[in-house]
Parts: C-alpha cells; structure tokens; sequence
C-alpha cells in the first residue's frame, strides 16, 4: 500500500536562488520527508525543491494570504493621478509639506 503523502509529484520549473539558515531538526525533518517521499514516488528529491514546493503549497492554502493578494492587485490597476494633474481629493486629504 502505497503511503498518504500531502505533497504531490515535483515538477521541474525555472527557479531562483534564496539562502535559508535551518538548525538541527529541521534538517532531520527533511530528511525524514526526503525518505517518504521516495518511498511514496520512488524519485529522490533534494532539499531546495522540498521547500520550494512545501513553502508553494503553504502559501496557496493560506486563506488570509490569498485575500490580501487579490486586494494588493485590485490597489495597483488604479493608476495614480498623473504629474501636473488636478487632484480631486480635498484639502485635509492631501500630504502635509514641511518646508
């Protein structure tokens, strides 16, 4: 019988290098996740695309963090008011000036 694993298969894709510091258990976690997941798909996988996928999957399931996406998106398709242009907000609206 084949084990329950969270994680499905890897697939290869075009990445970028980021440095991570992990101490002693999490690096026995991994390991120990590596082993499963062989077991599981009979591939071997290194640590970096462990994470890259395990990190992936968190924040796609993170409800919160899915909302705040979508709100960063909606805030950037309005486009601010162009240089020299009248602005509509009020008074007590716009920035102070120290001068």
């Amino acid at each position: 019988m084949e084990p329950k694993i969270a994680l499905p298969p890897i697939h290869i894709v075009e990445t970028k290098a980021i440095t991570i510091e992990a101490d002693h258990e999490l690096t026995q976690m991994l390991d120990r996740y590596r082993a499963f997941y062989r077991d599981a798909y009979g591939a071997d996988v290194d640590e970096a695309m462990l994470i890259r996928e395990m990190t992936k999957r968190f924040m796609e399931s993170d409800k919160e963090f899915q909302r705040y996406g979508k709100k960063k998106r909606r805030t950037k398709r309005t486009a601010p008011p162009k240089v020299g242009s009248r602005s509509t907000a009020s008074p007590s609206q716009l920035p102070l000036r120290s001068e």
